[in-house]
């Protein structure tokens, strides 16, 4: 049988609407008043005309405050927390996280956005502790009001605080092996190398309750919120960059139409992205990991970032099927697949001896986990060398010019 309870969804301490949250076999939104701030309704709601749209709107804004359905303790969390959907479950906090400034409370609850942020209020992580050490079965007696319940993504995951603030610990995705952890850090490793510090996130490798995991900061300060690019440019946009590895055509289309997205800067930093991806092999840049940060006192937005690489340097399937066995065929896939850069590009930002040794990176990174064989290694090494040497071709014969 389906329960409907009544919140409003806040901004800060404003009120943007009134709204059903529907709970059953079929979860759901329904908007029942929009109030004095609904000018502050999130990118992509505020501007919907019809109830319809808007309640599917805002019922994806809420959907992508989960945790994800196929992470794979995804049913072990709702075991254990007494809930029946990820959704259900980010409401058994008040919708609060370290992206944005949303949250929602009860109609007859009196809270202050300033006394429950996670911004600037420390929480109870037992959570995250749990989680991480495996101790699922701890989960029935803690906290829920914690920005875990309200964080995306397949991998095992979890908020701790540590001296110096909020860290997100992950995981991976895979059971018994930490290769996506080791794939994001080798990541960042390489952007560190290539690019200035406000371009990539930076990632580093420590070990949580014996295993290993991914380690990285808060993204946003606490006068901004990652804005997702899925909600900001058009659809007929995000058609053309889902379209780039395979279509050539779409890829230039793409880049020619970011001029249209008052973006500073986006055309330059996709092809920066493009350049790293194609040495790294990132399988998951999709436009919910691109973002934008918006300044909430000033309004100005930038891009945000590049964040979120587990899914790179063989992890997961592609080390799986693509990269396990190698030939002239692998090569071409992998160049369509993860290489959509240009030789007409300006790569007067590319330093060739700034990768000098990052071979030594790779193998010494990846042979922590023993899903990377010393022959995956010795292929990913392969694999990269091809790449690079494509862009330091680019690179030279645009110096010679």
């Amino acid at each position: 049988m389906d329960r409907t309870e009544r919140y409003i969804l806040m901004y800060q301490n404003n009120e943007v609407c009134s709204f059903d949250a529907v709970f059953g076999d079929r979860n759901a939104i329904r908007i029942v008043d929009r109030l004095k701030d609904f000018d502050k309704a999130p990118f992509g709601v505020g501007d919907k005309s019809d109830a319809d749209t808007m309640n599917m709107a805002l019922f994806r804004f809420f959907n992508g405050k989960t945790i994800a359905s196929m992470r794979r303790d995804c049913e072990t969390i709702l075991k254990y927390t007494g809930t029946k959907s990820p959704f259900e479950l980010s409401f058994k906090g008040h919708g609060l996280s370290l992206s944005n400034h949303y949250w929602f409370r009860k109609e007859d609850e009196n809270l202050k956005y300033e006394d429950i942020n996670f911004f600037t209020n420390k929480w109870d992580d037992s959570f995250a502790r749990a989680v991480l050490s495996g101790n699922y079965e701890k989960l029935s007696h803690v906290d829920l009001n914690v920005p875990d319940i309200v964080t995306a993504g397949w991998g095992v995951k979890g908020w701790l605080i540590g001296e110096d603030g909020p860290r997100l610990y992950k995981l991976g995705i895979h059971e018994g092996h930490c290769e996506e952890a080791l794939a994001e850090v080798l990541c960042s490793k390489l952007a560190q190398r290539m690019f200035k510090n406000n371009e990539f996130w930076e990632y580093r490798l420590e070990k949580v309750y014996g295993k290993y995991a991914s380690v990285s900061k808060v993204i946003i300060g606490v006068d901004e919120e990652l804005v997702p690019l899925s909600v900001i440019v058009p659809e007929e946009l995000y058609s053309l960059y889902r379209q780039r590895s395979s279509d050539k055509i779409a890829a230039d289309k793409f880049l020619e139409r970011l001029s249209d997205v008052a973006l500073p800067g986006a055309k330059e930093f996709f092809e920066k992205l493009a350049v790293w991806r194609s040495l790294c092999f990132v399988n998951d840049m999709h436009f919910d990991n691109l973002c934008a940060i918006r300044n909430i006192k000033t309004g100005q937005i930038r891009m945000a970032p590049a964040f979120d690489f587990g899914s790179a340097f063989g992890s997961g399937e592609t080390g799986r099927k693509i990269l396990s066995n190698i030939n002239k065929g692998t090569y071409i896939l992998v160049y369509f697949a993860f290489g959509d850069i240009k030789p007409e590009w300006d790569y007067s930002w590319y330093d060739p001896n700034s990768l000098d040794g990052f071979e030594d990176d790779i193998r010494e990174t990846l042979s922590i986990s023993d899903f990377y064989t010393p022959q995956l290694i010795d292929n990913i090494i392969d694999v990269y060398h091809h790449q690079k040497a494509s862009l330091d071709e680019f690179a030279k014969s645009q110096r010679n010019k």
